[in-house]
Formats: structure tokens, C-alpha cells, sequence
């Protein structure tokens, strides 16, 4: 169990994010995987009943990728509901003790995923989760990214800028897009790789730049992605689960 002791608060504020090292150990791994392929290959069957959870990697790779990403799916949101597993392990205190601790309070959950890039899988250009996907109910969110696979830049591991989310700053899109930060707008002298191993946890602030790149290996990034709030704003968020009958 990690304590408050354990946890870099101050280093969190001031850089933006931090690591927590083996929040799942080996049989939670084999069994969140096996949930998750099990949820995917779920949802994969029955496209038109979850549509509104899919993203569709064909739907964001370049013309020359897209044929071998037919029917591969990119994300899935949400999950929580889906599956047993995913909700246990949101409210598990080895999750939950880094935003608790950077809170300073109990926390609810805003928002849960599932992030899956396999071999070719595509980028997730610079962004801010704040601007990009939010900017309602509160910014005080913490995203916890919990990797089931190794994670390193040849397979699409997490890039931020430490520091970027200092002073709130909301920077502009890049042109003709309602999600990636203008290049202009990312230091990229400042840009820092932060590869994982599997069952590594690492969390950060809705308004630090991050990114991830195409996975150029033979091997999958998985990822479990859980957003929390603080208690004391109460259950801000339960309206993204779809309707029952999606």
C-alpha cells in the first residue's frame, strides 16, 4: 500500500506528473489483459450495439496504414461499466493513493478507458486533456495511465513536458484541428520520454502537454486510463455512460 509518505506531491506540482512503479504485479496483469481482450473482442463483435465507445484506428491512421487496421479498435470509452474488473481496480487503493494524496482527499471517478495501440497503432498528437476534451464540470483532474504492456518509444510510450501545466495555460489548436496543440507551442528541447514497464502507473495534470507516437514495434501498448476528481465535488461526471441500450 503507498502512503502519502511515498508520494511526491511537491515534485507533482512542480513538474506536472509523476510515476508510481508496479501498481499491478504479475497475476493482476494477467488478468486485467485477459479482461481487456475479452472486453475488446466484445465490443469488436457487436460494432453497432457500442458504437458510441469505439474509436476506430483505421479512422486515424494515413491511407497507406489503413487496410491493415480494418476492424482494429483504438479505444474504448467507457469501460468501467463493461466490465467488473476495471471498476474494482478503479477504486483500488494502489490506484487511487497518488491522486488522494495530491488532492488531499478521497477521490471520485471522472472518466475511464481503454487505450490499445497495436503494432502500427497510431499517434496521440500533443494535447492537453483540459482543452482538448473537457473544459466542463472542474479542472481539478487527475489521469492515472496504467500500462498492461511495456511501454518505451519504440512501442508509443507517453512524451510530456515537465512543468507545462504551470499556470493553467489553454494553448491554441493547431489549424484545422479541435485537438492537437499548435507545434509551435510545444518546447521541444523540453520534451521528455517516459517509458514503463508493465503494471507501472503514471499520473498527471489535465493541462500538461503529452503525447504519444506511432507504435513502430512488433509488440502492443496497452493501456488502462482512469481520471479522477476530488470527493468533495461529488460525482462530476456520470453522465458519460452511454445509454443502456448502446
Amino acid at each position: 500500500m503507498l502512503s502519502e509518505a511515498t508520494i511526491d506531491v511537491d515534485r507533482y506540482k512542480r513538474e506536472g506528473y509523476l510515476v508510481v512503479p508496479g501498481v499491478l504485479d504479475s497475476s493482476q496483469l494477467a488478468q486485467m489483459r485477459a479482461e481487456a481482450r475479452r472486453v475488446l473482442q466484445t465490443c469488436a463483435e457487436d460494432p453497432e450495439r457500442y458504437a458510441i465507445r469505439i474509436e476506430w484506428e483505421v479512422d486515424n491512421v494515413d491511407e497507406s496504414r489503413r487496410s491493415q487496421m480494418q476492424g482494429v479498435i483504438r479505444k474504448l470509452e467507457p469501460v468501467s461499466d463493461l466490465d467488473q474488473a476495471f471498476a474494482d481496480l478503479a477504486r483500488d487503493p494502489a490506484v487511487t493513493a497518488a491522486p488522494e494524496a495530491i488532492f488531499g482527499d478521497s477521490v471520485e471517478l471522472f472518466e475511464d478507458k481503454l487505450n490499445l495501440k497495436l503494432p502500427g497503432g497510431s499517434p496521440y498528437p500533443w494535447h492537453q486533456d483540459w482543452s482538448c476534451c473537457w473544459r466542463a464540470n472542474t479542472d481539478e483532474l487527475v489521469t492515472c495511465f496504467i500500462y498492461l504492456d511495456d511501454a518505451d518509444e519504440s512501442n508509443g510510450c507517453l512524451q510530456v513536458v515537465p512543468g507545462s501545466h504551470i499556470g493553467k495555460p489553454i494553448h491554441p489548436f493547431r489549424q484545422g484541428s479541435h485537438f492537437e496543440v499548435d507545434p509551435a507551442y510545444v518546447p521541444q528541447d523540453r520534451v521528455v520520454p517516459v517509458p514503463l514497464k508493465a503494471g507501472d502507473m503514471i499520473c498527471f495534470d489535465s493541462y500538461l502537454l503529452h503525447y504519444s507516437d506511432y507504435n513502430r514495434s512488433d509488440v502492443p501498448r496497452m493501456a488502462i486510463i482512469y481520471t479522477y476528481n476530488p470527493a468533495r465535488l461529488g460525482k462530476v461526471n456520470e453522465h458519460r455512460f452511454p445509454d443502456p441500450g448502446h
